[in-house]
């Protein structure tokens, strides 16, 4: 029972993730993407300091930001903030549909970073997998005559960009775990993004996007703080840390992020599943699953 509560929190934190895309369609307009990011990383960073400061643990998360200030930096300013700038940037030029469906990619390109710069070499099922999913990818960016989609292609193509930029910091992370905790990690990342987005986020005209905002449109800035980048990562700690919880499981969970963005987005925000959309979907989806396959195998034979 146990055990099944922290697959249960893991579940809810990928539930509650899997609105960010549909809601971050819904506030971008009128908030540019600085903006945009630099309040959820403000109500992230609050959430989670505020989670640190009840554990008793503020004095040590401060030493560890001190210790490790300069990798943290260069962690937040090119992997986090740049990937997130980039992926909200792109949502305004597709849906929140393809976006959630491009980001289960996110895993291939972990395991080509790690290829490439730690030498760990992937097994022929990878190779297999990329081929899946690309060809998962190539049926979302293209239309009838698989021309590209004038409607998307530029958002998609974004979109790719910003999760292998977010597939290098959970590369780096790896090693930086070792270092220090991941709840410190990125409580400390959240903290430095909000240094470099405040002026960006000023100087591009935040004082007057952030006062066009209506009441419901708040409503959900504060869900996406507050509730996707602080609640939700504390819940995802709490699942993959129970006793004999297996993380290629918990990733399996995450799959529940499209379906509840596709969801959303045709009920409220009248958008149209495709069959390009449900098949590109489910090829990219197995290739994610082939991938977790092959570490589940590689454990099995050490």
């Amino acid at each position: 029972m146990k055990k099944a509560f922290h697959y249960f929190m893991a579940f809810l934190a990928y539930f509650i993730w899997g609105l960010t895309f549909p809601f971050g369609k819904m506030v971008i307009p009128p908030l540019s993407p600085y903006t945009f990011v630099f309040l959820r990383a403000l109500m992230g960073f609050f959430m989670l300091i505020l989670y640190i400061s009840l554990k008793g643990e503020f004095k040590d998360w401060f030493r560890s930001l001190i210790s490790n200030f300069w990798i943290l930096f260069f962690y937040s300013l090119i992997s986090f903030t740049l990937s997130y700038i980039i992926q909200f940037y792109a949502l305004q030029f597709t849906s929140p549909i393809n976006q959630s469906i491009l980001a289960q990619t996110s895993i291939v390109w972990v395991i080509l970073i790690n290829y490439l710069v730690f030498h760990d070499i992937p097994s022929k099922k990878f190779f297999l997998a990329v081929i899946v999913g690309f060809g998962g990818v190539i049926l979302l960016i293209t239309q009838k005559g698989w021309s590209l989609s004038t409607d998307t292609i530029k958002g998609d193509l974004f979109s790719i960009i910003a999760f292998i930029s977010w597939a290098s910091y959970s590369s780096f992370s790896k090693p930086m775990s070792k270092k220090m905790k991941p709840l410190y990690s990125i409580t400390s990342i959240l903290l430095l993004a909000t240094f470099f987005l405040v002026g960006f986020a000023y100087f591009t005209g935040m004082p007057d996007q952030i006062a066009q905002l209506t009441g419901k449109q708040w409503w959900i800035m504060i869900y996406l703080g507050f509730i996707c980048t602080g609640l939700a990562y504390v819940l995802h700690l709490f699942g993959v840390s129970g006793d004999g919880v297996k993380t290629e499981y918990v990733v399996y969970l995450g799959f529940v992020m499209p379906i509840i963005s596709t969801l959303y987005s045709i009920l409220f925000l009248e958008a149209v599943l495709t069959w390009r959309i449900f098949f590109g979907g489910l090829l990219i989806i197995f290739s994610v699953i082939l991938v977790q396959k092959r570490k589940k195998t590689s454990k099995e034979e050490e």
